[in-house]
C-alpha cells in the first residue's frame, strides 16, 4: 500500500466531495496547516468555503452580521456548491437534537452540491451518523512538506548559517515524524547560535522525538552513539550502512531506489552488535528505539496483539527512525514451532514479518543475535532483512584499533603504549573485552599510585579470561553455521576490498565516452527522468521550458500536446508543446519542492518564441477570464514570494496558435 502523502489525501478528498459525501471527519492536530489547504481545494473545485468555531460562529455569515452563533439552521442559508469546515464541533455532539439535524441535513446536501467537514484531533464520530460519515486521519508532513517550510525558514534566517543540500537534508529528515509547528519551533531551537549544521544539531531535533517515544509503554528512545569511528574494524558492516544511508536521499528516491528494511547481526556476545546499532542511528541521523519484544506479552486475551499493533502504528508515525531489537532469539522464543510452541508468540511474530515484508514507511530494522539455536528461520529469509551479519571476534587490526579508541575516549594517548604487542597477547578477546581491560587497568594503576604503563595492562590481560575460552564450543559451532549462511562483516582480504571500494564508488577511471557527457544525460540515458530533470536544472541554474524540452527530446518523448498550468487557476499557462509524460514528471517535482516555478522577464524568451497569448508578470490573485501566459523558468531553489503558489500545477492541453 503507497504511503499516504499531503498530495494523495487532497486529491481523495477531491474525489470525495466531488461524489457527494455529506459528512467528512478529519482527524488532525495540524489546523493551522491542513485549514489553507482545504481553502484552496474549495478554490480548485469552485466551492465557496464558510468556517465554523464555536467562539467566532460562521465565518463568513450567512446574513452578513454574524448574528447566530451556533444554528446548523444556516446551512440551508448558504447557496449552493459550498463546503462547510467546522473546527471543534464534537462536544456538540452529546446534544440528541443536534445529532438529529444532521440526519436530516445527511440526504440534502448533495442535492446542495454541499459537504459538511469536521475538523478536530480525534475524529469523533456519533454512532448514529457512522453509516453516512467517513473518518480521515490527515497524515503528518511528508519530507516534501517539510522542504517547504525550511526552504521558508531559511529565506527568513538572519543569523550567518553555512548549509549545504546534505545538511539541509539532515534538517528535513531530523523534523519528519513532528507536526509542521513542532519541526519549525525544533529547527530554531537547532540553528539557533550556530553556524553549521553539525551532529549536535541533529540531536537536538532528535531529541524532539522522546516524547514520542514516550507514549508507548513498550518502545524506549535510545540516545545516539558516535560516528563509525568509534567502532573499531568491522569494515564491510559499515561500508555496508554508508551505502544504505544514501538510499534514503531524495535524489535516491528520484531514481526508484528501494528503502532499505534493515540488517540481522549474528555474533559473538561482546563484539559490538550492540554499538554498531546505535552508530546505525549516528550515520542514518534517524533516532534509535528499542523495541522489548517480551514486553509486549499479555494475559488478556488478543491484547498482545494489539499492543504490537499500537507500536507497528507509532512506530511508523515517528518514522524515519531505526529499530531496534536486542538479543532477538529470545524475545521471539517459544515462536519457532514444536512441542514448546507459544501461540501468542507465533502469532506476533507472524505479524512482525507480515509488516516488515509490507510496510513502506523509512523504518530501519536492526536485530542483533547472540545464538542460532532459538531463532525463528522465518527471520532469515530474504526480504525481511536485507543483509544477515556474522559479527566474528576481532582480528589483530580490529584489537589493536579498539584498544587505541579506548585509550583516546578516556584521555590517554595510544602511543605511549606497545599497542602492537597487547594487541598480539589478546587473541580471543571481544570488543567488550577489551574495554573492561584498558578500564581495569586504569582503575587498579590510580589504586596503585602508579601511572598507567605497559606492565599494568599485560597484568590485567593475564587475569581476564575471555569468553572464548569459557565457551569454545559454542563459538564454534555459531562459527560453523554462520560460514556459509552470512556475510563477514570484517572483510578477509584487504587490496581486494580497497579495489572493490574504488569501484564502487567511481574512483577507477571511466570510459572516454562516459566522462564527456554529463550527468544528467547519463541518468536520461539510464532512464532515471526524475534524477536527470533535477540534475539538469541543478547545473543550468535557471532554464526555461522550451529549452529544456529541446534537451530532452533525444533521450524520450518530451514534445507534444499538453501543457502545464496552475491549479487553483488552469487559465494561467506556464508552457505548452510538452508530452504527458514530460507534464506528469515535472509536476509531481515540482509539487515535491525538488524544483521550482520562477516568473520571468518576457526578454528570457525572445530567442526562444513564446505563446500568443497576453502575458500576466505574476500569478493572478483573481481567476482569469481567459487564458494568459505567465513566463517561467525552473530554478532548484524556492521563490521568495510565489513558491506555494506556483507549487501545484495540472496539465492542459491548448495550442499555441
Amino acid at each position: 500500500m503507497p504511503a499516504l502523502t499531503t498530495e494523495s489525501l487532497l486529491n481523495d478528498l477531491r474525489e470525495r466531495i466531488a461524489a457527494g459525501y455529506a459528512l467528512i471527519f478529519l482527524r488532525s492536530w495540524e489546523e493551522e496547516r491542513w485549514e489553507p489547504l482545504l481553502a484552496e481545494l474549495a478554490l480548485e473545485m469552485e466551492r465557496g468555503l464558510v468556517v465554523w468555531t464555536q467562539t467566532e460562529g460562521w465565518q463568513p455569515p450567512a446574513d452578513g452580521n454574524g448574528a447566530e452563533t451556533f444554528g446548523l439552521n444556516a446551512i440551508s442559508r448558504f447557496p449552493t456548491d459550498h463546503v462547510f469546515l467546522l473546527k471543534d464541533f464534537h462536544p456538540q455532539f452529546s446534544d440528541p437534537a443536534v445529532v438529529r439535524q444532521l440526519r436530516d441535513l445527511v440526504p440534502q446536501l448533495p442535492e446542495r452540491r454541499q459537504t459538511l467537514i469536521f475538523f478536530d484531533p480525534f475524529g469523533t464520530v456519533p454512532r448514529e451518523l457512522e453509516k453516512d460519515s467517513v473518518v480521515v486521519t490527515l497524515p503528518l508532513p511528508d519530507y516534501h512538506d517539510l522542504r517547504g517550510q525550511l526552504d521558508e525558514l531559511l529565506e527568513a534566517w538572519t543569523a550567518e548559517l553555512e548549509i549545504d543540500a546534505a545538511a539541509e537534508d539532515r534538517l528535513i529528515k531530523g523534523g519528519l515524524g513532528l507536526t509542521q509547528a513542532e519541526a519549525k519551533r525544533a529547527w530554531v531551537r537547532a540553528l539557533t547560535g550556530r553556524s553549521t549544521v553539525d551532529d549536535a544539531a541533529i540531536d537536538l531535533l532528535i531529541e524532539e522525538k522522546r516524547h514520542l517515544a514516550a507514549a508507548s509503554d513498550f518502545l524506549e528512545f535510545h540516545e545516539l552513539g558516535g560516528g563509525a569511528e568509534e567502532v573499531g574494524g568491522l569494515d564491510e558492516l559499515k561500508t555496508w550502512l554508508k551505502r544504505r544511508a544514501l538510499a534514503y536521499s531524495p535524489e535516491a528516491q528520484e531514481q526508484g531506489i528501494p528503502l532499505p528494511k534493515g540488517a540481522l547481526l549474528l555474533g559473538v556476545q561482546g563484539c559490538g552488535k550492540s554499538l554498531t546499532s546505535r552508530v546505525a542511528a549516528r550515520m542514518l541521523s534517524f533516532p534509535l528505539i528499542r523495541l522489548d519484544l517480551s514486553r509486549l506479552l499479555d494475559s488478556g486475551q488478543g491484547a498482545s496483539e494489539r499492543n504490537l499493533r499500537g507500536v507497528l502504528h507509532l512506530l511508523e508515525s515517528i518514522a524515519p527512525v531505526v529499530l531496534w531489537l536486542d538479543e532477538l532469539e529470545k524475545g521471539f522464543a517459544g515462536a519457532e514451532g514444536g512441542k514448546t510452541q507459544d501461540a501468542t508468540m507465533a502469532r506476533i511474530l507472524a505479524m512482525f514479518l507480515m509488516w516488515m515484508q509490507e510496510q513502506v514507511k523509512p523504518v530501519f530494522v536492526i536485530a542483533t543475535a547472540n545464538s542460532i539455536h532459538n531463532l525463528p528461520p522465518e527471520l532469515l529469509r530474504r526480504g525481511r532483512f536485507d543483509e544477515l551479519f556474522f559479527i566474528d571476534l576481532p582480528n589483530y587490526h580490529e584489537r589493536r584499533t579498539i584498544l587505541t579508541i579506548h585509550l583516546n575516549k578516556r584521555g590517554w594517548k595510544p602511543d605511549r603504549f606497545a599497542l602492537d604487542t597487547l594487541a598480539q597477547k589478546t587473541d580471543g578477546f571481544s570488543g567488550a573485552e577489551l574495554e573492561q581491560l584498558i578500564a581495569t587497568a586504569i582503575i587498579d594503576a590510580y589504586g596503585q599510585g602508579h601511572m598507567l604503563n605497559d606492565e599494568i595492562l599485560d597484568r590485567t590481560r593475564r587475569n581476564l579470561v575471555p569468553l572464548s575460552k569459557t565457551m569454545e564450543e559454542k563459538i564454534f559451532e555459531l562459527r560453523q553455521w554462520a560460514q556459509d549462511r552470512c556475510r563477514r562483516a570484517t572483510s578477509d582480504n584487504r587490496a581486494v576490498q580497497m579495489l572493490d571500494e574504488e569501484e564502487r564508488i567511481g574512483k577507477l577511471e571511466l570510459d572516454d565516452d562516459e566522462q564527456e557527457k554529463p550527468s544528467w544525460a547519463m541518468l536520461a540515458e539510464a532512464g532515471q527522468l526524475k534524477g536527470a530533470i533535477v540534475e539538469y536544472i541543478r547545473t543550468g541554474g535557471e532554464v526555461e521550458f522550451p529549452r529544456l524540452v529541446a534537451d530532452f527530446q533525444p533521450y524520450f518523448s518530451a514534445e507534444g500536446q499538453q501543457g502545464l498550468a496552475m491549479r487553483t487557476d488552469p487559465q494561467a499557462v506556464l508552457w505548452v508543446g510538452m508530452s504527458q509524460e514530460l507534464c506528469e514528471l515535472l509536476i509531481d517535482l515540482i509539487a515535491a519542492r525538488r524544483i521550482y516555478v520562477h516568473p520571468c522577464e518576457l526578454e528570457r524568451y525572445r530567442d526562444l518564441g513564446g505563446l500568443k497569448l497576453p502575458t500576466t508578470p505574476t500569478p493572478p490573485t483573481e481567476k482569469l477570464d481567459r487564458p494568459h501566459w505567465l513566463p517561467s523558468t525552473l530554478r532548484n531553489r524556492p521563490h521568495p514570494a510565489y513558491s506555494a503558489q506556483l507549487s501545484r500545477l495540472r496539465r492542459i492541453q491548448l495550442s499555441r496558435g
